[in-house]
């Protein structure tokens, strides 16, 4: 006999699959779609990933107010299947660590000595194209990390996100016309389409759990913010989880 969607057991697991995407709602998803939460995010995405299609050389730069889903982006970008591999780094501290990220990235032998490494990087992309994406996180870019930037810059074309990244003087390092995208804050319908498509990708209809009142809270709430919608989206669905109910309105009505 089926289980009902009703069932409590069935509402917990749909809410807790539902907290999941919210961790992470640019993962591949079973059916090998992927989530897209604005238009903007999906030119940007096509356009970079038609660079690795044609493999192209070059660097693009990925910009952003903390929060803005710089992060998320990285690995949605390098989650991608592509005819070539996708490397992806994140949070490197020195060059010699970038280079450790991206050789584990592409499967290579490993070595300690930066030299080493950067030499069997070189090697393999002499042979074969790999498209990188450097997600610097918290870290800010030193000389270093942006010197070898640029030069693998020279072989495919590497994406890097962080904040600040346009600052750098990258025209001195002989990069020219490096690709610049901001990220910006989500308007009120980028929010109300990125709760409808987690919801729907629990198995659930969006205004069973956030109602028009709740998803109008939560936009003034986290003023746009990427972070802080997922933020409160999440904790609101574990309030819910904790005290029963049916929505997630009065927790969110209910905040300062």
């Amino acid at each position: 006999m089926a289980t009902s969607p009703e069932n409590p057991a069935v509402q917990r697991a749909l809410r807790l699959q539902m907290l999941r995407l919210l961790e992470n709602p640019f993962e591949t998803f079973e059916d090998g779609r992927y989530f897209v939460p604005v238009p903007q995010l999906a030119r940007v995405y096509q356009e970079i990933r038609q660079r690795w299609f044609s493999q192209e050389k070059g660097l693009v730069l990925i910009d952003g107010e903390p929060g803005s889903g710089k992060s998320a982006f990285a690995r949605f970008l390098a989650g991608g299947r592509l005819p070539s591999p996708l490397a992806l780094a994140v949070a490197p501290r020195t060059a010699n660590r970038l280079l450790k990220l991206v050789n584990d990235s592409l499967g290579l032998p490993r070595v300690k000595e930066e030299k080493l490494r950067r030499a069997r990087l070189e090697a393999f992309l002499q042979n074969q194209y790999a498209g990188i994406v450097i997600d610097l996180g918290q870290q800010r870019l030193n000389s270093g990390m942006a010197q070898l930037i640029a030069d693998l810059a020279q072989a495919t074309t590497v994406v890097l996100t962080g904040y600040a990244v346009f600052n750098h003087p990258w025209d001195s390092r002989g990069i020219q016309g490096a690709a610049r995208y901001l990220l910006t804050p989500w308007d009120y319908d980028t929010l109300v389409f990125v709760i409808e498509e987690i919801t729907r990708r629990a198995g659930r209809v969006m205004g069973s759990l956030f109602t028009p009142e709740a998803l109008e809270r939560l936009y003034m709430l986290s003023q746009g913010n990427p972070r802080e919608t997922l933020e409160l989206s999440r904790l609101a669905l574990e309030a819910l989880l904790e005290g029963g109910g049916t929505t997630v309105e009065p927790w969110m009505v209910g905040q300062p």
